[in-house]
Parts: C-alpha cells; sequence; structure tokens
C-alpha cells in the first residue's frame, strides 16, 4: 500500500536523520532572449556586417547568463540562414526564419512568447538600425519590455547605429506603446520623434 511505502521512507529518514531536500531551480522566467540574423551570411559571408565579429562574445555572454538560468532563447535569421558556430542554437531553443527585418512580422515569434508568459525581450544581433529597431518597436507595440544592450548589437553604419541607439531610449521612456487602429509600430515611432 501507498500509505505503507510513505511510512517506511518516512521511519528510514528518521532512522538516518534528517531526509535530503530536494532542491529544484526554476526554469520559468518571464523574460527571453531573442538573438537577430547572426548568421553565416550576415557575420562572414557576402552580406557580413562590419563589426560583426566583435559583438559574438558579448552575445555570448548573453547566451549564457539566460542559459544558465534556463530562459528562453530564440533566434532569428533572415530566410533561415544558419547561424554561426560559436552562437549554434541548443536543441530546446527555438530559431525562426525571417522575411522582413522584423523577426514578429509573419512569423510566430508572439505566440511563442505568450505561451511561455514571456513579458520582457532582450534583443541582441545585427544590425542596429534594421532588424533591432524594428523588432523592438514590433515588441514595444505589442507590450512587452524591451532591453538592448549596446555591445551586443552593430550596424555596418555607424551614424544609423547611433540613431536607432537613440531611437530605441526614446521608446523605452513611452513603453508600452499604445497603437491606435490601424497605426503600425514605424507609425507609432515616427510620432515619438516629432
Amino acid at each position: 500500500m501507498a500509505g505503507d511505502d510513505d511510512k517506511d521512507a518516512r521511519e528510514t529518514a528518521t532512522d538516518k536523520g534528517p531526509a535530503p531536500v530536494a532542491v529544484t531551480r526554476s526554469t520559468e522566467s518571464d523574460r527571453a532572449l531573442v538573438v537577430l540574423d547572426m548568421s553565416v551570411e550576415r557575420c562572414r559571408g557576402s552580406a557580413a556586417v562590419t563589426g560583426a565579429a566583435e559583438i559574438v562574445r558579448f552575445i555570448q555572454g548573453e547566451l549564457r547568463y539566460f542559459r544558465e538560468r534556463g530562459r528562453l532563447v530564440v533566434f532569428a535569421t533572415h530566410d533561415g540562414g544558419p547561424i554561426i558556430p560559436e552562437l549554434t542554437p541548443r536543441s530546446d531553443e527555438i530559431t525562426l526564419a525571417t522575411t522582413v527585418p522584423s523577426a514578429f512580422f509573419a512569423t510566430d515569434l508572439d505566440a511563442v512568447l505568450r505561451d511561455r508568459g514571456i513579458h520582457r525581450v532582450t534583443l541582441v544581433g545585427v544590425e542596429t538600425h534594421t532588424a533591432v529597431l524594428l523588432t523592438a518597436g514590433d515588441a514595444i507595440a505589442r507590450g512587452y519590455e524591451v532591453v538592448v544592450p549596446d555591445p551586443c548589437v552593430i550596424a555596418g553604419d555607424v551614424d544609423a547605429h547611433e540613431v536607432a541607439l537613440r531611437l530605441l531610449r526614446t521608446m523605452w521612456q513611452h513603453a508600452p506603446v499604445q497603437m491606435s487602429a490601424g497605426q503600425t509600430p514605424v507609425d507609432t515611432i515616427t510620432d515619438m520623434l516629432v
């Protein structure tokens, strides 16, 4: 009988001292890391972004942080191109193919994040003024908090990179952004700048 087994276990634990306490680490979190366009093509191929190689070590640090805590990691690359070996996704991590710079457009990213109870996304990768900025705008428009660590993003055009970082800081001050019917995230960003 189950009751007898429980009694035996309690008696055994009592006879030998206190029973060991099972320590479990929660793998649930409301935060996710989204790695944008860190593909072989964008980092080393004919469409390589100047400076992409320099941010890899910082992205590895973010990956390590999220993985150690059992947090969700998502990789999004244009047309599903292969991720650089230094950032290889694990079997339990999600990879998405994008067709436009925003990782939310025509993908399951929003559904994946909502299903996991995610409220904050950290965006890293290339390029700051395209994939990062537009994904951030779409995330904010959907009610997510957005974090973009400066050392983890780059653009081939330094001026565009700096402008994008300023825009992202502006969006954080207004997040979450509420859009009116028919308004797009790009319209929302434009409205903030006026």
